[in-house]
């Protein structure tokens, strides 16, 4: 409802914002966010989070960037940066979940890390001189009429659904963010999981970067400084706890594209990107606060189900 209410409102205000060329671009420029929001979902609902997902993103597109300039065929860039990429969510993994360090501490730190690796690789300037000519091939084909990004975003989107809903995986990813404890104690191989996932989301995160160079025909340390923000922001937004237990990947898509649309809504009608931050930063907090209001809610309705239960149990029959 919120999302046809946005559309309605913005193709009010702006005349060029209800037209088919609109809707791909701003699903072509988002669909590095629609992958990685939907690996990220997965993450969360172990009570995990990945706070490096848009320093990789800048790493993984200006090593792409550098190593294409220098001669290596695109195939083999974007092998060796999907590779590199990883290594973010190997670490993070590992700190989490090997060494029980907070997920906000390790992901902050790899941040950090992964924001000084870009500049360090191209020297703190964006890449552009030296690129192929089908550099950006990636982004301007289409599959049977469809930007190739958008149907990249589908598929992706469309398997960590399948993921969520119907795999042990998605399953696992459940129990361990409601009661993490439990699960270990019925066989599930905690560790192990959330090491798989902050490495998919990594890689994700790595495979968005090289989208996004692929975009902007160009290598920039500095691109997409707040992804890891709307990834965040999309999540929660679309039901996901952040102390885990529960979340949809339906509901992550629907909250990107609401992200989405209020981004692309609000450059139509010239709105500055700082305030746009804003406005983002404000959305992030009404999603938390709704996150709590539904997990007390919950946290009621179990202990008011525990009390009819006690005030129910007689001593002399044992039910």
């Amino acid at each position: 409802m919120i999302l046809i209410v946005l559309n309605i409102i913005f193709s009010v205000m702006s005349d060029h914002f209800l037209q088919l060329n609109n809707y791909f671009n701003m699903l072509k420029q988002s669909s590095a966010l629609l992958i990685t929001a939907s690996a990220a979902t997965l993450l969360m609902m172990t009570a995990n989070f990945d706070l490096s997902t848009g320093s990789n993103l800048a790493f993984s597109g200006v090593l792409y960037a550098q190593l294409a300039s220098s001669g290596l065929p695109l195939t083999l860039a974007a092998a060796i940066t999907l590779a590199a990429g990883t290594c973010f969510g190997i670490v993070n993994g590992l700190l989490v979940a090997r060494y029980d360090i907070s997920p906000f501490i390790a992901t902050l730190g790899m941040l950090f890390i992964g924001k000084g690796l870009a500049l360090v690789v191209c020297n703190g300037q964006s890449v552009r001189s030296n690129l192929p000519d089908h550099f950006s091939s990636m982004m301007s084909e289409s599959f049977i009429g469809i930007p190739v990004p958008i149907v990249m975003a589908i598929v992706g989107v469309a398997i960590f659904w399948i993921l969520a809903n119907k795999s042990l995986l998605g399953k696992y990813a459940m129990v361990i963010g409601s009661n993490k404890n439990a699960a270990f104690l019925s066989g599930i191989n905690v560790n192990a999981i959330c090491i798989w996932l902050f490495i998919i989301v990594a890689a994700l995160a790595s495979l968005a970067g090289i989208m996004t160079a692929s975009r902007i025909g160009a290598g920039d340390p500095r691109i997409n400084e707040f992804f890891f923000m709307d990834v965040i922001v999309a999540i929660m937004l679309g039901g996901t706890s952040l102390t885990g237990g529960r979340g949809t990947i339906t509901g992550t898509l629907i909250a990107a594209l609401i992200v989405i649309v209020i981004g692309n809504g609000l450059s139509m009608l010239n709105v500055l990107i700082f305030w746009q931050t804003v406005i983002k930063g404000f959305i992030l907090i009404v999603a938390v606060i709704f996150n709590e209001k539904i997990l007390i809610g919950d946290m009621g309705s179990k202990m008011t189900g525990l009390e009819n239960d006690s005030s129910n149990y007689s001593p002399a029959t044992g039910n």
